[in-house]
Order: structure tokens, then sequence, then C-alpha cells
């Protein structure tokens, strides 16, 4: 479990990070950033979302998992990490994030 909390502390650092929320194998939220209730809702939406993800990958290529689900919306975008039992949700803004990889690509030009 230390290693899903060490990820979950570095995902909380990244840029325009609204709140991560930990998910046990049973959907219910075990370590949050964010308010209670929209933890419920994150975890308690996103449970069935992985699930059907993750069959149609199966039924696309009966070898693979879903590890990875990334979702975007005019403000945000919500990120998923769904491996083993535990499944972290994170959310960002999305102009947050633009502004980061706008900032991140100019540096890499100008190297």
């Amino acid at each position: 479990m230390s290693d899903v909390e060490a990820t979950f502390d570095r995902l909380l650092k990244l840029p325009g990070v609204m709140g991560a929320i930990l998910v046990n194998g049973e959907g219910r939220p075990i370590r949050t950033s964010m308010d209670a209730t929209s933890s419920h809702i994150f975890a308690e939406k996103m449970a069935p979302m992985v699930k059907m993800a993750r069959a149609m990958v199966r039924e696309v290529e009966p070898t693979d998992d879903l590890t990875y689900l990334r979702m975007r919306t005019l403000k945000s975008e919500i990120l998923v990490a769904a491996e083993n039992e535990h499944m972290i949700i994170l959310v960002q803004d999305s102009n947050a994030l633009d502004e980061a990889r706008r900032n991140s690509s100019s540096s890499k030009r100008s190297s």
C-alpha cells in the first residue's frame, strides 16, 4: 500500500491538480484531498465507467487490460489509474494543465 500512497502524494504536486481520491476495491474512498461529497460522487460514478472500459479493452484484445483512463471536460481533466484492487482518481483544472503543457513545450524548444 505504501507505493500507492507515495504515488498519491506525488500526484497531488502536479500542475493544476484540484484533487485526488484513492479508492479501494469496494469502491470506497480511503484517502482523498477533496471534500467527502465530491469524493464519493467521483468514486461511485467512476467505478462502473472503469469496469465498462476494462470490458471493452478485453473484448478487443483478450490478453490486454485497462490500466489508465483519461477524460476531459471543458473545465477539468479526470485521470484514473486502475491497478490491482485500487483506483486513483485525479482531477485537474484544464486551463492550468494546458498552461503547464505550453510552458513545458516552450522550454523544450528553446533548449
